[in-house]
């Protein structure tokens, strides 16, 4: 079982440039350094009966971007521009819960951390597919905004604000995440939806070993 949470965080770097000269000057080809987070696999117990599916996995996947923001004034007006676009993508450590009552190495606790990996492995591989989609989107994105002329210096943080809401607010963008998280949902209903028979082979075992230690005790044979 998948939880999904998806939050935006976002960061702001200004930078006071010396240019002068009109607006126009400051459009320029936008760099977009994008990166994978880097991430890690945290493995707990629950603090309650999971019965019946054992564990479940939290999957929170970000989406960071640092814009620097230049501004210009040269004794009449301002100028706003983007200078470039840090962005990171990926996830925040995964999370694999295990129900409390399977003892860490017991049969049980290893079928369900191995199921539990698959829906890691799902969010990934799902992550993987929209990468490049979403580095492509957020060039275009970027150096789809042009440099604002602006006249009173109160202005200047709301245009500040404008330019990055270009970003993350561009719909090209929002359909990719939006088809990231489809992909992980439907990965999770699939999987949840098959039994797992490693966990129903751990109970067939102890089934299997309480009969055997029963015909000893009786001195009979299976």
């Amino acid at each position: 079982m998948v939880k999904k949470f998806l939050p935006f965080l976002i960061f702001i770097c200004f930078n006071v440039s010396s240019f002068a000269g009109p607006c126009d000057e400051y459009k320029r080809n936008i760099d977009v350094n994008l990166s994978r987070a880097e991430y890690g696999v945290k493995i707990m117990a629950s603090d309650r009966d999971l019965w019946p599916v054992g564990g479940f996995t939290n999957v929170v996947p970000f989406y960071q971007l640092k814009p620097e923001i230049g501004y210009m004034f040269n004794g009449k007006y301002y100028c706003v521009f983007l200078n470039y676009v840090d962005a990171i993508v990926g996830f925040h450590d995964f999370e694999i819960v295990i129900d409390k009552k399977y003892e860490p190495g017991s049969c049980e606790y290893n079928a369900v951390l191995e199921h539990e990996k698959h829906h890691m492995s799902d969010a990934e591989h799902a992550f993987d597919l929209v990468f490049d989609d979403v580095a492509d989107a957020l060039k275009n994105a970027a150096n789809e905004i042009e440099p604002i002329y602006v006249e009173n210096v109160d202005d200047v943080p709301y245009k500040v604000e404008e330019i990055q809401n270009k970003i993350i607010q561009n719909k090209k963008i929002k359909s990719l995440v939006d088809k990231f998280q489809e992909q992980i949902a439907r990965d999770a209903e699939h999987l949840d939806g098959t039994p797992d028979e490693n966990l129903k082979k751990c109970e067939q075992d102890k089934l299997d070993a309480a009969f055997e230690k029963y015909y000893k005790q009786k001195g009979e044979k299976k």
